[in-house]
């Protein structure tokens, strides 16, 4: 063991102190920034300013309540109530300040000189709300905003609400009357184990998953190619003499797995130092989305998904002699790793099926698919230990055959091995 931790403890030194991991654990963040974060701030914020639209209709009266509506969607915007958080006032959608003008001459002539005003950057838009156009229910809104989809949706929804008040006064409801009936009910959905809301838990638990699945994916490779490095850099050859074969491979599965933690922990710590609103925030999430049970079964099944393809990824950098054979030989490696991630949605929808059972049963398919269902619906506890136990012992099956293989294959160049040749290296390693 002694020799296992000086060999994961010079990995792990080497590839922490190297600049590509310093540059990959703050560009990463910063890309999925880029990404995610960034273009919904910008659909959120794109609305500020003031829009001058002009309101056509076939008469007065229809202009003027769409006029009104808009304009009171606008002045709502700018009372919001100020008991709402800070954070929660920042991330509302803003439409921005309307300027709204009505108008009743529908000519065809007067249509092509508004046309003109919106090409010309003298309007912002054009809703020509005709008799025609209502009868057909489908207005035209003319701009040049085609990307504004909250500006563009906040105006659709002023526009309809503006002909539901006019169409329920006509049936002599008076303004309180519809102003209760046009209230909006929130429908908050709540799990029955008491986990908070279920599409919260959903996307939580389902972004634990693709986590899962991508750090394995990611080091698992990593430890094939630390493996073809030091192969055909021969250093190797150096190692063997002051340590055995499986001592290696275990030591370089467990360095590089130190290495993703590391990188995985300062990702965290990014999210939720910065401020304190982060740190209750994740606190509140692990509160009411995440059980303790949960996080500890991640952590397990993460564990075991890890070390039993990061052996697999070792046994192929041993047999292969160039990257190129290796993205080959990958591929096959990961299968049942990305099929886990097609069948995840099925799985999801129906965690208790038979395809849910076994597929949370086979060992390599497990790490993703026991973990969803022990996160959605808690399966029975000898389902989850047959699992675990069944995990545990293909990795020790594995350590031992891929230790036959990493001992005969890190000394051998040239060539890639074929299966007769990988078979007599497992029966006379």
């Amino acid at each position: 063991m002694h020799k296992i931790f000086i060999i994961a403890r010079r990995e792990y030194l080497e590839r922490v102190r190297t600049k590509s991991f310093i540059v990959m654990t703050f560009l990463i963040p910063a890309l999925m920034l880029a990404v995610t974060v960034l273009p919904s701030m910008l659909m959120m914020k794109g609305g500020g300013g003031t829009k001058h639209l002009v309101v056509v209709a076939s008469d007065a009266r229809t202009a003027d309540l769409i006029r009104q509506q808009l304009l009171k969607l606008s002045e709502d915007q700018k009372n919001r109530p100020a008991s709402n958080s800070q954070m929660e006032r920042d991330n509302m959608p803003s439409i921005g300040t309307l300027s709204v003008d009505a108008d009743t001459d529908v000519s065809d002539a007067h249509r092509s000189a508004l046309t003109e005003k919106v090409k010309n950057k003298q309007l912002d838009g054009v809703i020509f709300a005709t008799k025609d156009a209502l009868a057909q229910r489908k207005v035209s809104f003319l701009t040049r905003d085609v990307s504004g989809f909250i500006t563009n949706a906040a105006i659709e929804r002023g526009m309809n609400q503006a002909l539901r008040r006019d169409l329920l006064k006509s049936k002599g409801m008076n303004d309180q009357e519809i102003d209760k009936a046009m209230l909006n009910v929130d429908l908050s959905p709540q799990s029955p184990t008491g986990t908070g809301n279920p599409q919260v838990v959903f996307f939580t638990v389902f972004s634990m998953a693709m986590i899962l699945y991508m750090v394995t994916l990611l080091y698992g490779i990593n430890v094939m190619r630390a493996i073809l490095e030091e192969k055909s850099s021969r250093v190797m050859e150096v190692m063997l003499s002051t340590a055995k074969a499986n001592e290696m491979m275990a030591g370089k599965i467990l360095g590089v797995g130190a290495v993703g933690l590391t990188q995985i922990a300062i990702w965290a710590l990014m999210v939720i130092v910065p401020s304190a609103a982060g740190a209750i925030a994740f606190a509140q999430l692990i509160k009411g989305v995440l059980s303790v049970k949960v996080l500890v079964y991640f952590a397990v099944f993460f564990l075991l998904g890890f070390t039993l393809y990061s052996t697999l990824c070792a046994a192929v950098g041993a047999m292969v002699n160039s990257e190129q054979e290796a993205q080959q030989l990958q591929f096959i490696v990961m299968m049942p790793m990305i099929i886990s991630v097609i069948i995840m949605v099925n799985i999801i929808q129906n965690p208790t099926s038979s395809a849910a059972l076994w597929a949370s049963l086979f060992p390599l398919t497990a790490p993703l698919i026991m973990f969803l269902r022990v996160a959605l619906q808690s399966p029975a506890w000898w389902e989850i230990a047959i699992s675990i136990g069944l995990m545990m012992a293909t990795i020790v099956g594995l350590v031992w055959v891929c230790g036959r293989i990493y001992r005969v294959g890190i000394l051998m160049y040239g060539k890639k091995p074929t299966l007769p040749e990988l078979m007599k290296w497992i029966r006379y390693a």
